[in-house]
C-alpha cells in the first residue's frame, strides 16, 4: 500500500451540527455525490491511464458511518470507507479487488486521516494507529501539515487550491504525499508513491 489515495453527508447517517467553518472545510471534499475522471502517471515508466473515482453510496458498520469513495482503473477497484468529524476525514478500511479476485480488507485502526481540517495553513496532525490485512498487523505513524494555498493547472483547467503534505511511515515502510483540494471540486492533484494524478474530468 504505497498511497492514502491518493478520500461528506448521507441521509441516515447521524451528523453534528456543523458550524460555517467546518463547513467550508467539507466543502474541499464532496460527499454526497460526484464522478472525478484522473490522468494517472506511473513515475517510473511514465505509463498513463484514467482513472474514474466516484462516491458509490452510504456504509454502516460497528456503530461506524460514512460514504464509499469507489476508484477504477486497470489495475482494479479500491473502495474508500471514509467517515468524518470536525477534525477531517477519515479512511475506516480500504477493500481492494482485480478482476477475477475476491476483494481483500485493510482495515484502519483507529480510522486514519485522508483530509485533515482545519484547511488552515499551518494546521499540524500527529496520529498513531495500526494496520491490519489478514496475517500483517503494522503499527503506523502519520503527521499532515497544510502547506497553504496554490493555483494548480491540469488537464481540467486552473484551480485555487489548498496543499496538503503528508509524511506515513507504515512499519519499515516510509511515503510522503502531496495532494491539492479546490472547494466544491475536491482532489485536483495527487503526487505520491509511484503515481500522479491530474484532474480531467468532474461531474458533481
Amino acid at each position: 500500500m504505497s498511497t492514502l489515495f491518493a478520500a461528506i453527508t448521507t441521509l441516515f447517517v447521524l451528523t453534528p451540527v456543523l458550524s460555517a467553518d467546518t463547513v467550508t472545510n467539507q466543502s474541499f471534499f464532496p460527499w454526497d455525490k460526484g464522478t472525478w475522471i484522473y490522468n494517472t502517471i506511473n513515475k517510473e515508466n511514465h505509463d498513463h491511464f484514467d482513472m474514474k473515482v466516484s462516491i458509490a453510496g452510504p456504509w454502516k458498520e460497528n456503530g461506524e458511518s460514512g460514504i464509499i469513495l469507489s476508484q477504477k482503473d486497470k489495475r482494479g477497484i479500491m473502495r474508500e470507507f471514509l467517515t468524518r468529524n470536525e477534525k477531517g476525514i477519515f479512511i475506516y478500511k480500504l477493500g481492494l479487488s482485480k478482476s477475477y479476485t475476491p476483494e481483500v480488507f485493510t482495515r484502519f485502526s483507529p480510522p486514519v486521516p485522508r483530509v485533515i481540517f482545519p484547511l488552515t495553513p499551518g494546521n499540524h496532525v500527529h496520529w498513531e494507529g495500526r494496520l491490519k490485512i489478514a496475517m500483517v498487523n503494522k503499527h503506523i505513524i502519520f503527521d499532515g501539515d497544510v502547506i497553504g494555498w496554490e493555483d494548480v493547472q491540469v488537464p481540467a483547467g486552473k484551480f485555487h487550491c489548498i496543499k496538503l503534505h503528508y509524511h506515513e511511515k507504515r512499519g519499515d515502510e516510509i511515503t510522503d504525499e502531496t495532494a491539492w483540494y479546490a472547494s466544491d471540486v475536491g482532489q485536483v492533484k495527487y503526487d505520491g508513491g509511484q503515481y500522479v494524478k491530474e484532474l480531467k474530468e468532474f461531474k458533481p
